[in-house]
């Protein structure tokens, strides 16, 4: 049951209609027996993995409560600072123990499923090397989502045990939050107290929750059918054909990419975002126009931000903490060399938090690169700051000027998708081998030929047809003839239409909101523009006979 199905459009409106019929008392079992039956028709052989980790960190949570309850009983009756410290100190170990198997757990289930075929090819390939024999590699299914509620299940436990919130004692509202099947497969990465906030007590009825989550919903499915799936058949072609397409063909391809994961990825957040505002529950927000970014930590902080803001609370804080970082500062400080101190303490947790992001992405080594290609950019730009404010100064360069920030925008959008070659290869040596036919085999002319030739024939048809009738007759099989790049110049046209619309709007939302300014409208403009949405994704989107759905890329993570 595809987000961007009729299945899925249908399945929601039914849980929608039942969610409000029975009221606030039964909203939350509505949303469990619906949470239930969207993972069965995923798959049922998914559903024990999360149902295991499910299990394992409730009851992980419920032991850690139950430690911390005793102990502020026992504090009560404490007389002396020290018996209070020991007792707190008892308290923290043993929920520590607690949390370690609850961790182990859901870690072990994902690494298990996502990673033993890799680990066992790379064991393989080492043993080659010694001429031994080879061990069997097991191909383990991969549960839908695990990704994504193996990371909610573990900021649960995590906040627990830091006493951010009290663990939950109530199974349903854990169990909905955990299998939340608007959230469940891609994201966003959601927060169990801000989540249950919502709807513990359940959720009244407000029609501006159904206007600006269809909305939002019609805009996700136009960035998702209209432009991700247009691009992907080229973007599919230039990555599985690098070797006789031409380099200039491959930088376009590159990207194109960047739009089609884009389109793609944030297309499939506004659509579950929206069918969750309907029941009056938002999620965490993960776009902010990430490509209006002007430096690489911009961009992060503006992209998939629920996941950077997972990493940055239950990895880059805890490593920045650490005992290990500690002794490096204390060391550094020690030589006198605080710049160092500084540079490692910042730039440590960057890389392990990097390292860990890609390996997170997917079980290959194109994943790991891309993740330490970012890292290595992060960490470069916080070392030489100090330098690029300097050579800015000294060639009195107006840094607040409109050119100089439309190039930093570029520069990222360019780095950006010079990483995304890692990302979208098959592997290593396909991305490698992209680079180096984009770079040595790049010509202009190849780029612009079929556009010159295409201009051609349309000149041609039109100073030849005697009429519209005519010239259309004969422009038409032009504009759907296929030229060997897996896109038609029909394709072509409308990609870009459609990019600049959703630039245009995308600039828009940075300034204020849309759905706000388009409530405030006259009925017949608003429902205009809403309908117009409607007819181009209808009329526009890629789908109907012969077309093979695309999944959305972020559900193989």
């Amino acid at each position: 049951m595809s987000y961007q199905s009729f299945g899925f459009l249908f399945f929601s409106a039914a849980v929608l209609l039942l969610y409000y019929l029975l009221g606030k008392k039964l909203q939350r079992w509505v949303l469990a027996v619906a949470n239930l039956v969207f993972y069965t028709v995923a798959g049922p052989q998914y559903l024990p993995f999360i149902l295991v980790t499910m299990l394992a960190t409730f009851f992980t949570g419920k032991k850690m409560g139950g430690i911390y309850e005793a102990a502020e009983t026992q504090l009560a009756a404490c007389t002396t600072p020290a018996e209070k410290k020991a007792v707190k100190a008892n308290a923290k170990k043993k929920a520590k123990t607690a949390l370690i198997i609850g961790m182990a757990v859901t870690i072990a289930l994902l690494a298990v499923c996502k990673y033993t075929g890799f680990v066992m090819r790379n064991i393989n390939q080492i043993l080659k090397l010694f001429h031994a024999p080879k061990l069997p590699v097991f191909k383990l299914i991969l549960p839908l989502g695990i990704s994504f509620y193996s990371f909610m299940a573990l900021s649960y436990v995590l906040d627990v045990f830091w006493k951010r919130y009290p663990a939950e004692t109530n199974f349903l509202n854990y169990a909905v939050y955990l299998s939340y099947f608007p959230h469940v497969v891609q994201g966003p990465i959601d927060r169990f107290n801000e989540f249950n906030a919502q709807i513990q007590d359940g959720v009244k009825f407000d029609s501006k929750n159904l206007v600006f989550g269809s909305e939002l919903l019609l805009f996700g499915l136009f960035k998702k059918l209209v432009i991700a799936d247009r691009l992907a058949p080229f973007v599919t072609h230039a990555f599985g054909f690098w070797k006789e397409t031409n380099g200039a063909f491959l930088f376009v391809a590159m990207l194109a990419y960047s739009v089609q994961i884009y389109a793609d990825f944030s297309g499939c957040i506004d659509i579950v975002t929206g069918v969750s505002e309907m029941f009056g529950i938002k999620l965490r927000k993960n776009f902010n126009h990430p490509y209006f970014s002007k430096t690489m930590g911009e961009f992060w902080r503006r992209w998939h931000i629920s996941l950077q803001e997972w990493f940055k609370d239950y990895v880059y804080y805890p490593v920045s903490a650490s005992g290990l970082m500690r002794k490096a500062k204390k060391h550094f400080n020690q030589k006198n060399k605080p710049r160092a101190a500084e540079l490692f303490s910042s730039c440590f947790p960057i890389l392990v938090v990097w390292l860990i992001t890609g390996i997170w992405h997917g079980a290959s080594w194109n994943y790991i690169i891309w993740g330490i290609y970012h890292a290595i950019l992060l960490i470069g730009s916080q070392i030489f700051s100090p330098l690029f404010q300097k050579a800015n100064q000294r060639l009195k360069i107006n840094v607040s000027s409109p050119l100089w920030k439309f190039w930093q925008m570029t520069r990222t959008f360019l780095l950006c998708g010079f990483g995304r070659i890692f990302f979208r290869a098959n592997s290593v040596t396909g991305a490698l081998g992209y680079f180096g036919q984009m770079f040595t085999q790049f010509s202009f002319k190849a780029l612009f030929t079929p556009l010159y030739n295409g201009l051609k024939n349309v000149y041609s048809y039109f100073t030849s047809s005697g009429s519209i009738t005519s010239f259309w007759l004969k422009l038409r099989p032009e504009l759907n003839r296929d030229f060997g790049l897996g896109i038609t110049p029909a394709n072509i046209m409308m990609a870009l239409v459609t990019i600049l619309i959703l630039w245009c709007v995308d600039m828009l939302q940075e300034k204020h909101s849309l759905r706000e300014s388009l409530l405030r409208k006259h009925i017949i403009i608003r429902w205009t523009i809403i309908f117009a949405g409607l007819f181009a994704v209808i009329v526009f989107g890629v789908y109907g006979p012969g077309y093979n759905a695309k999944s959305f890329i972020y559900e193989q993570f």
